[in-house]
């Protein structure tokens, strides 16, 4: 495990006031650009309550580093869309330490603001990207430090911020951290608890009342107690003081009576005596309290039929079945059969046994296996004399049919010798080298000589004195030409 003797910074601290090059610039960005990646993994190996540990004694836990890392970059994000719309516009400082001591940074999960940072991040590296070498000498006004901090120097800022915090958190993940006091940690764990067996959503904060609203609201309940005891008759209240407090049906007292009697009438509504009548007359029709139905006979019909169709349904399906099956037990038993006897007078008889028509064999076939089975076999010898005999006839008939060869003539070239060769290369060699007008000219020569033997007219000379065209006349005389020949 690496000493690690500053463990507030542990990568060094930054360095402001520096030049940077656009291959800074670029890998600065690229750091920025991983910065999800690498905070995924090291996320995954703080277990067992690493997330409420802390790299040195005082310092931030694991949980609020991460969800600081969300905080900062997206404060960063706006400052550099700034940079880029305004001229030098002063920016908004925060309380980042107040920020971290919030509840749902001190006690949020960190993978929501993983999620965050992934979305954030595509955003503000696109944006990165996007800027060129003199939208990178913007920047903004920073009136803590006092100081116009340009974009260069803000990205390699926020690129040493992202390295700088992931080396906290692998510090934590390595179990290289500072002892810290063991109430400090019940405590926060005590206060994570809670809220890492909720769901990740942020819940509704209760609502903190002041004694002098907790008093007006007992003032109320008291007095609207009062007034039900009050309104309430005597005789119920002696009945209701009577009970006896055992738990259990009191004996010789019907439930629905003590039901009466405990349960006060409802505010504000008073029985209806017609509905009540009503209610009564409908109970009294049936034996259960409820109106009686007659059946309908048409409906009790209709379901008779509808369980007599699906019987019969039922059985034919079931018939089906068993035809299906008793035909693939016969024909796995003729397959059989057939297989266990291959031979020609098998096959015939199985056919009849099964019902279907034989097949009738053909006569002239039959005569001509017979006759092949008459003749006297051939030695080897024999066959191959007979086979030599019909490829000696077969390239006979060819060469009868072959078209006759015609001899190429001669050729009436004269092979030189190797010293005429050479003679001739020196000869070349010291022959004058042409300017590129002589060679030119002498091109235009050939080429007139060749139209005049062709019978095709001269090409007509340029005229020297004749205005020089610029390149739009040209390309304009060049399309016109284009489009003539494709007329």
């Amino acid at each position: 495990m690496k000493e690690i003797t500053d463990r507030r910074f542990p990568i060094g601290k930054f360095e402001y006031g520096k030049s940077y090059s656009i291959e800074d610039t670029r890998k600065h960005i690229k750091t920025i650009a991983r910065l999800p990646k690498d905070l995924k993994k090291v996320i995954k190996k703080l277990r067992d309550g690493a997330l409420e540990r802390s790299y040195r004694a005082g310092g931030w836990t694991a949980r609020q580093v991460i969800n600081h890392l969300a905080d900062s970059n997206m404060n960063a994000y706006i400052r550099f869309k700034l940079a880029a719309t305004e001229t030098a516009p002063i920016i908004k400082p925060y309380e980042e330490t107040l920020w971290a001591e919030t509840d749902d940074a001190k006690y949020g999960s960190p993978k929501t603001s993983l999620k965050l940072l992934s979305a954030l991040h595509v955003r503000w590296v696109n944006f990165l990207m996007s800027l060129s070498e003199d939208d990178l000498d913007l920047g903004y006004y920073h009136p803590a430090n006092k100081r116009t901090v340009t974009l260069r120097e803000a990205i390699a800022l926020y690129a040493w911020h992202c390295k700088h915090h992931l080396a906290h958190l692998t510090m934590v993940a390595e179990g290289n951290i500072e002892k810290v006091a063991e109430a400090t940690k019940t405590k926060a764990a005590k206060a994570v608890k809670s809220i890492d067996k909720a769901s990740e959503t942020p819940t509704t904060p209760k609502r903190v009342m002041s004694e002098d609203h907790k008093g007006k609201i007992k003032a109320a309940q008291q007095a609207r107690r009062a007034a039900e005891k009050a309104s309430k008759p005597a005789e119920k209240t002696a009945s209701i003081s009577d009970a006896p407090k055992k738990r259990g049906r009191k004996p010789g007292i019907k439930p629905a009576a003590i039901a009466a009697e405990l349960v006060p009438a409802k505010r504000g509504r008073k029985p209806n005596p017609a509905l009540a009548t009503a209610k009564a007359e409908a109970a009294a029709k049936t034996e259960k309290g409820k109106p009686g139905r007659k059946p309908n006979p048409e409906i009790a019909a209709a379901k008779v039929a509808k369980a007599a169709k699906v019987a019969a349904s039922k059985l034919a399906r079931a018939e089906m079945k068993e035809q299906a099956k008793a035909a693939a037990t016969e024909k796995k038993a003729v397959s059989a059969k057939l297989k266990s006897d291959r031979s020609s007078a098998a096959i015939p008889k199985i056919a009849a046994e099964k019902g279907k028509p034989g097949r009738k064999p053909n006569p002239a076939v039959a005569a001509a296996k017979a006759a092949k089975a008459a003749e006297p076999k051939l030695s080897r010898a024999e066959v191959m004399e007979k086979a030599r005999a019909a490829a000696a006839a077969n390239r006979a008939a060819k060469a009868a049919n072959a078209p006759k060869k015609i001899e190429p003539e001669k050729s009436t070239r004269v092979r030189r010798s190797a010293e005429e060769v050479a003679a001739e290369k020196l000869a070349k060699a010291n022959m004058p080298k042409l300017s590129r007008a002589e060679v030119m000219e002498k091109a235009r020569a050939a080429a007139a000589a060749n139209r005049a033997a062709k019978g095709e007219p001269a090409k007509p000379k340029k005229d020297p004195n004749a205005p020089k065209l610029s390149r739009a006349e040209v390309m304009e005389k060049a399309r016109a030409a284009r489009a003539g020949k494709k007329k």
